[in-house]
């Protein structure tokens, strides 16, 4: 009789306080509380957890109120929210599942389990303030295991107080069910940060190679914007600084500050508005001196005052930027086309996301991943707007250098003509037009020589050697005769930068080009920087034997080689890897020994570096032979 009575009781308390129960037992999937949870806001912060599980709070249906919207999600407030709901399980077995709160910047998120007598069962502390390591299930979101007895209730209460935006999206999962769907998740994470990570390295190896500055502000905006989604959706706590409590809260501002600043520079720079557009090229730099300091204020300046007007800021900045594409375009700027319709995709995901964390729009997976989807497709439109433009680039000069040659050749025939003439009148004037023509010669030879010369060492470019190794590759197979290939780099050749500065860098290059000209002396040897610190060698008539002689006195020449800077003196080494062989029908493309020369050079680096190492396929061949 008791039992009965306290079971009528706990049903009233229930009917007054017009909490619906969540009854475990009929959920075989994903289940989400949205719809059977009640909150409180605590303005000030004066509520304890006692009185709201006292009988009379409980009783008063006023004070808790029920959310109708379709996610948890209250914008950016300081107030602590309180949310509660009822679990039961009426089954005759025990129940576990996960409970998923899936907003991992939550600062502060305490639960309290009661059971059906209202005494507490367990206290339970989460958030982005508490270490990773103490979390019960290792995991980017807040995971919870959750479990009731047979016939148990248990009633939930949740104390959230954070400085983001307050979204707290609870679901209840299968534990299998959950990791199941988890993988596909994490498999899309996987491609989008996989994008990125390929589109910052491409670029980064692209910016040493053409030292354009557009490329660098790329990669950096890129870096940012992976990271700063990454901190959002709790990856960076979770792998990369999972001690870092402080960090973690700053780190989302930071990089967000950088995606502003960095974007602005890109698109100054892009768009080239130091020429075309003065106002804007300014307007540009003063967000960019805003967005620093926002990364300066993070350390006295609170959480969610900063990410309030960075959002703002970033919204603002990618409509910016896209006006300013739409008016290059206009302007006849071509590489603008793709730029704008880049920025344009990231426009809509940014105001999208922004809206959301605003409590505008509901937070859902098309919300939440907006970003995602248009930051991938805008960096992959920007990589080939970058392409785009450096073959304009390319164009204009070609275009400039054939308008060049047809004046020439007008003059030319000109002066032919003009010598024809008064070839019998004037022998003066024959002999000066001579002397001029001899001097345009002169200069046509010296131009055909520069565009194929490395203008800081002095030795032939990478244009001129895929030229000739193309030239002398078919030669050779022929006349089947042997054809050598070798590859080098200079051994740590960014410390030498760094530590002595690009000066000094530049003049190492052409020191040990210097060295490599004396070694490789045959008129029918060709030496070419290749790019960077890299330089490639080919040597017609040469067997693997003496290419590696070759190779090994020019690694032992240069670890010679005396270098200085204003301080000191010191040393470089190189690591050499060589392709060498008579071309056959089976390995009948250049392109195929230039690979091959340029992983024994990384097997020589791999192994560890001042190194000579023959490709594999060259050892195979003399053994067969």
């Amino acid at each position: 009789m008791r039992s009965i009575l306290l079971l009528l009781c706990i049903f009233w308390v229930s009917l007054a306080s017009g909490l619906e129960t969540v009854e475990l037992g009929d959920l075989h999937k994903q289940y989400s509380l949205n719809d059977h949870v009640e909150y409180l806001i605590d303005q000030d912060g004066v509520y304890f957890v006692d009185q709201l599980m006292s009988e009379s709070v409980n009783q008063d249906t006023s004070r808790w109120l029920t959310h109708n919207k379709e996610t948890l999600s209250f914008g950016y407030s300081n107030a602590v929210h309180w949310l509660r709901f009822k679990l039961d399980n009426q089954t005759d077995d025990e129940i576990s599942k996960l409970l998923e709160i899936e907003y991992p910047v939550l600062d502060d998120v305490q639960i309290f389990i009661y059971d059906e007598n209202n005494a507490l069962i367990e206290k339970k502390v989460l958030g982005d303030k508490v270490p990773f390591a103490e979390r019960e299930i290792f995991h980017r979101n807040f995971l919870i295991p959750l479990t009731l007895a047979s016939q148990q209730t248990q009633t939930w209460l949740l104390r959230v107080e954070t400085s983001s935006s307050v979204q707290v999206p609870m679901t209840i999962w299968p534990e299998r069910t959950f990791f199941i769907q988890d993988q596909s998740k994490i498999m899309s994470m996987g491609v989008y940060f996989g994008i990125m990570l390929i589109m910052t390295l491409y670029n980064l190896v692209v910016f040493f190679s053409v030292r354009e500055n557009s490329y660098l502000y790329y990669v950096f905006y890129v870096a940012s914007m992976a990271l700063f989604l990454a901190s959002l959706q709790g990856l960076s706590f979770q792998y990369i600084w999972p001690m870092a409590t402080h960090w973690n809260d700053s780190a989302i501002v930071v990089m967000l500050s950088g995606v502003v600043c960095f974007a602005s520079l890109f698109a100054r720079d892009f768009l080239e508005l130091r020429k075309s557009q003065r106002l804007l090229y300014h307007l540009f730099g003063i967000v960019v001196v805003f967005s620093l300091s926002i990364m300066i204020a993070t350390n006295f300046i609170p959480y969610y005052v900063l990410i309030k007007t960075l959002i703002v800021l970033a919204f603002g900045v990618i409509f910016l930027v896209t006006y300013t594409g739409v008016l290059r375009w206009v302007q006849g700027f071509s590489a603008a086309r793709l730029f704008t319709i880049a920025w344009s995709t990231m426009l809509m995901g940014g105001a999208i996301l922004a809206l959301n964390k605003f409590n505008f729009i509901p937070r859902n997976f098309i919300t939440e991943n907006a970003v995602q989807l248009g930051s991938a497709i805008e960096v992959i439109l920007l990589s080939f707007a970058l392409a785009d433009r450096l073959n304009q680039e390319k164009r204009e000069r070609y275009e400039v250098q054939l308008t060049l040659l047809q004046r020439e050749h007008e003059v030319q025939e000109a002066q032919a003509e003009s010598l024809r003439v008064e070839r019998k009148a004037n022998e003066t004037l024959e002999e000066k037009v001579r002397e001029r023509t001899n001097e345009l010669e002169i200069v046509n030879k010296k131009l055909a020589d520069l565009s194929t010369t490395d203008a800081l060492t002095g030795v032939r470019n990478r244009r001129y050697f895929d030229h000739v190794l193309k030239r002398d590759f078919n030669r050779a197979r022929r006349e089947k005769e042997q054809l050598a290939i070798l590859m080098l780099d200079i051994d740590h050749f960014k410390k030498v930068n760094d530590d002595y500065g690009h000066q000094v860098g530049d003049e190492a290059l052409r020191r040990v080009a210097v060295v490599l000209t004396d070694v490789v002396h045959r008129t029918t040897d060709v030496l070419a920087r290749y790019g960077g610190e890299e330089f490639a060698i080919i040597l017609p008539n040469t067997d693997i034997e003496g290419a590696q002689l070759v190779a090994e006195e020019i690694r032992k020449r240069v670890a010679e080689e005396r270098m200085s800077s204003v301080d000191e003196e010191f040393f470089v080494t190189v690591s050499i890897g060589v392709m060498g062989d008579e071309p056959c029908i089976k390995n009948n493309s250049a392109d195929v020994w230039l690979r091959e020369a340029d992983s024994a050079l990384y097997m020589a680096k791999a192994s560890g570096r001042n190194k000579v190492v023959i490709s594999p396929h060259c050892q195979t061949k003399n053994e067969t032979t």
